[in-house]
């Protein structure tokens, strides 16, 4: 085992040099040449890496003592409490930093064990213990049976019970004050109901009246429109010179909005091409069937006709040989533009018939 050599002290230091002093003045020349070598590395404190402890190796040289006799010595006293104070330094360094690695270990090994925590659920706050208080004031926990409870489950238990029992007035009044909240709710529930009922009574009246007003409007623009081709069809009993010329929304268009009532025809504004639309034509002569994989025979037949005859009265070279010269000339360009997209339309539905 190599021999452990100890840092000196200050005053070990001086003790060291005083002796080579005296050293050097009895040996003469020689000790005179010994002093002219390099001196020895300084011992530096700080460094903590290659630190040495105790006095350092004899120098070489031919007027060198045997490194025993620095030891043998009777005047070199070690400072034995200077060297168990570095060593307990480093002991503690050591110590310290082992205890910050344990810090690191625990805090994380902390931070999984807190996943896994359990809090009674009487300790905690907010939602949980709100559905803890509600849960024992409906005396929800009093339906389980105390056989398969777990330990905390059990002693929540015994708590409400014993609670219940202490006291009995307070709970009675609880359960009368629950009794009517209770009773209120089931009222306003029930209001909630019947007033639910009530308008959905109101929406299915005004729904009727709307499809009956609706109903009487078509049947009222199905007769304009029939009077008015019959007015127009007739055979001539005056000369044609004393009938008024014709203007563009006195022709007989087969939808709905160009036979309103007088009473409804001073607010709206004449019709247009953009009015004369397949789905508005359609609507007008043929409602639709009712929704089914079987359609009547006669209600087919029914169309089909219908839609014969308005494409019999449309179709532009009759409708300009019988009834274009008694149009406004200013307006015939605009109703040969009309009985174009009316025929057109009639052709759509005529060929979704045949499909």
């Amino acid at each position: 085992m190599p021999k452990l050599h100890l840092k000196r002290t200050p005053q070990e230091e001086a003790d060291h040099k005083k002796r080579k002093r005296a050293k050097r003045a009895r040996s003469g020349p020689e000790a005179e040449a010994s002093s002219s070598r390099p001196p020895a590395r300084k011992w530096d404190s700080s460094d903590s890496e290659n630190e040495v402890y105790g006095p350092p190796p004899p120098e070489a040289g031919p007027s060198s003592e045997p490194s025993h006799s620095t030891h043998s010595d009777s005047r070199y006293k070690p400072d034995y409490e200077a060297i168990r104070a570095e060593l307990e330094d480093a002991r503690f360094r050591e110590r310290m930093a082992e205890a910050f690695q344990d810090d690191d270990r625990l805090d994380s090994l902390e931070t999984r064990m807190n996943e896994y925590a359990h809090v009674p659920d009487r300790w905690k706050t907010g939602r949980a213990r709100a559905d803890y208080d509600h849960a024992v004031a409906a005396d929800d926990i009093f339906k389980l049976d105390p056989r398969y409870m777990d330990e905390e489950e059990y002693v929540e238990w015994m708590r409400a019970g014993m609670y219940r029992k202490t006291h009995a007035q307070e709970y009675a009044e609880e359960q009368q004050k629950k009794t009517a909240r209770a009773a209120r709710r089931a009222h306003e529930k029930a209001l909630k109901a019947e007033t639910a009922r009530l308008s959905k009574i109101v929406d299915e009246e005004r729904r009727r009246k709307k499809l009956e007003k609706e109903i009487r409007r078509l049947d009222y623009a199905r007769e304009e429109y029939h009077s008015k081709w019959k007015e127009l069809l007739a055979a001539p009993g005056e000369s044609e010179s004393v009938k008024p010329l014709l203007t563009f929304s006195d022709i007989p268009w087969p939808i709905a909005s160009a036979h309103r009532q007088k009473k409804d025809a001073s607010a709206v504004s004449p019709i247009s091409l953009d009015d004369l639309t397949t789905e508005a034509i359609a609507a007008f002569l043929v409602p639709s069937t009712p929704p089914g994989p079987v359609i009547n025979v006669d209600d087919r037949k029914h169309r089909k006709d219908k839609l014969r005859e308005t494409f019999l009265r449309f179709h532009p070279d009759k409708f300009e040989g019988r009834l274009l010269k008694r149009v406004r000339q200013s307006d015939q360009e605009h109703v040969r533009e009309a009985i174009g997209v009316v025929v057109r339309a009639l052709n759509t539905l005529m060929g979704e018939d045949k499909g």
